[in-house]
């Protein structure tokens, strides 16, 4: 069907009339991609690819390409180089794309802009259907963010990617994607952890991957971007004043294929301690069985990418899907500094760390290296989330996803992993 781009001057009626005109062949989905940024370059052609309907609703429009291709360096999951797709609409207005939705996928974002995303989408949300909204990274208390916003204000079912399904990249904004090695399992996160609302066999064509059930809670605390990020920035800069420029021949590039041992030692200290956390939940009766160390959850993902899986240190290290990730760096006076205002700094803290500290002081864990990590992130940001004194009452502690503030105590969030019920209703209890 002929493709329709928001940024040229056509009134609303006709749009509207036009995506009328156009019916949905049998089985195909309306699917929206919420946000212009790496995964969504990879999504576009593989759920057209399909016979879906792919919509982009982006802030820049007019940036991207009709065709949107993806390139693939991974061949051992998908035999083929180059996947290529004209998506069906393009736009920067919700009220065109969200209404005919059937799966909406905050798919190329910050997960901290999560919340105003879907303030933006709910006036819009379909009323006739249900319609499936999810996140690629179903960490930072997805549910928990998707029901404070939208209320329970239709028929939805929540779900998420436990992790991103691929290292990925994008080599042309709005036009040419790039998947550098695409996980062998994946978790699809829903509420009550059983997918009663059966989003995976919907995906499993699309993502081509092995699906497998999970819930959210288990998102929140598998070894993700908080685990890795946060603690090999701190084993670089931990001794930084924040002005002072480095010589870039003194600093890795790749922030993983050359993690240095400071780094290592954090990271591995950090693992130690978000599992130590994740066992005081099933002490306290969460019944999830999943082993939370780093080097697990990196085979289970990566195994056949990775060329030493002897240690934690060294499935990072030698990790093939992770080998083309940067360390983002901007030219100083004098030399380079790393770029603060990146995911790495503002989005890593308040949507992880701070809720893993908040779930570790629920179960009386102590976290040295998480709250070291936290105290030293939070002033380059100049931000107060975790006080000198170790409380989570901060100037700016509402930034955060914090459980306890939101109404859950550790007996709701080992009552079924934190969706026993909705997170609306107990907020509002």
């Amino acid at each position: 069907p002929p493709r329709i781009r928001e940024y040229l001057p056509v009134p609303p009626s006709v749009m509207a009339a036009a995506q009328d005109e156009q019916p949905m062949l049998p089985g195909q989905l309306y699917i929206t991609l919420v946000g212009g940024g790496n995964s969504t370059h990879c999504f576009a052609p593989l759920m057209a690819s399909v016979g879906h309907r792919v919509a982009i609703l982006t802030r820049r429009p007019e940036q991207w390409s009709d065709e949107v291709e993806v390139m693939n360096d991974d061949l051992a999951w998908l035999p083929m180089t180059k996947m290529s797709c004209k998506p069906y609409l393009i736009t920067s207005d919700p009220a065109k794309c969200i209404p005919h939705s059937d799966i909406i996928f905050i798919a190329g974002v910050p997960i901290h802009h999560n919340p105003a995303l879907l303030q933006q989408m709910k006036p819009h949300l379909p009323t006739n259907k249900k319609v499936y909204i999810g996140s690629v990274c179903a960490y930072g208390g997805f549910d928990w963010v998707a029901h404070r916003e939208l209320d329970h204000c239709c028929d939805y079912s929540l779900f998420g990617t436990q992790l991103i399904p691929w290292c990925c990249g994008t080599l042309e904004y709005g036009k040419t994607g790039l998947i550098i090695g695409a996980k062998r399992m994946l978790r699809i996160a829903t509420e009550g952890g059983d997918d009663k609302d059966g989003i995976k066999d919907l995906l499993r064509p699309i993502l081509r991957q092995n699906l497998v059930d999970t819930d959210f809670l288990a998102s929140a605390l598998w070894p993700n971007n908080p685990s890795l990020h946060p603690p090999i920035l701190y084993g670089l800069f931990k001794d930084w004043d924040g002005k002072s420029p480095f010589d870039p021949k003194d600093l890795p590039v790749a922030i993983y294929g050359e993690m240095t041992d400071s780094s290592a030692e954090a990271t591995c200290a950090l693992d130690v301690e978000l599992v130590a956390i994740t066992d005081g939940l099933k002490a306290a009766g969460w019944g999830n069985k999943d082993d939370f160390t780093f080097k697990t959850c990196v085979c289970e993902n990566y195994l056949d990418q990775i060329t030493d899986s002897t240690d934690t240190v060294t499935c990072i290290r030698t990790n093939l899907a992770f080998a083309k990730h940067k360390i983002p760096y901007q030219q100083v006076e004098g030399g380079v500094v790393p770029v603060i205002a990146h995911k790495f700094f503002e989005t890593d803290l308040p949507f992880g760390l701070v809720t893993f500290k908040d779930i570790a002081l629920m179960c009386n864990v102590a976290t040295p290296m998480i709250d070291a990590i936290i105290l030293w992130n939070q002033k380059l940001i100049e931000k107060e989330y975790l006080t000198e004194a170790g409380t989570l009452d901060g100037a700016n502690i509402d930034e955060c996803i914090v459980p306890s503030r939101m109404g859950f105590d550790l007996d709701y969030l080992t009552s079924g992993g934190a969706s026993a019920e909705p997170a609306a209703k107990k907020m509002k209890a």
